[in-house]
């Protein structure tokens, strides 16, 4: 399901996730679609943050209970300042209650992917979040 790569390259991503084999996952469906540069995995919520702040993103998969800083404080750090918009980001998780939700609804964030989950619903979800057609 690779989309067409000179046309519609989305720039870099990063996975954040303290589960090394989701994010292993996560990688290999982000080379599948064919139309990022770069994809950059890190561990815990520190070190997302530093990436944030010093690099734009075309896509940000965010997990929210990390180490060191958790996925809804990194969201809550994205603002009118940030060299990413909220639009890039897909929160990945394995609980979303209602109130969890209303938290992240209330960053701004609207796109969500819950664990487990197949690789087709990865694609339909980056591919409608980012507005790639």
């Amino acid at each position: 399901m690779a989309i067409e790569k000179k046309k519609q390259l989305r720039g870099d991503v990063l996975i954040a996730d303290d589960d090394l084999s989701i994010c292993e996952i996560l990688k290999n469906y982000c080379e599948k679609m064919g139309c990022f540069r770069n994809i950059l995995m890190v561990h815990d919520g520190s070190m997302a943050s530093s990436k944030l702040r010093n690099q734009k993103f075309g896509l940000i998969l965010i997990d929210l209970k990390m180490p060191k800083k958790s996925g809804l404080d990194l969201l809550r750090e994205l603002d009118d300042k940030s060299l990413n918009t909220k639009n890039s980001v897909v929160v990945v998780s394995g609980t979303l209650d209602k109130t969890v939700v209303e938290k992240i609804l209330a960053t701004g964030v609207k796109s969500f992917l819950l664990k487990p989950f197949t690789e087709v619903e990865f694609t339909e979800k980056v591919i409608k979040s980012l507005g790639i057609k």
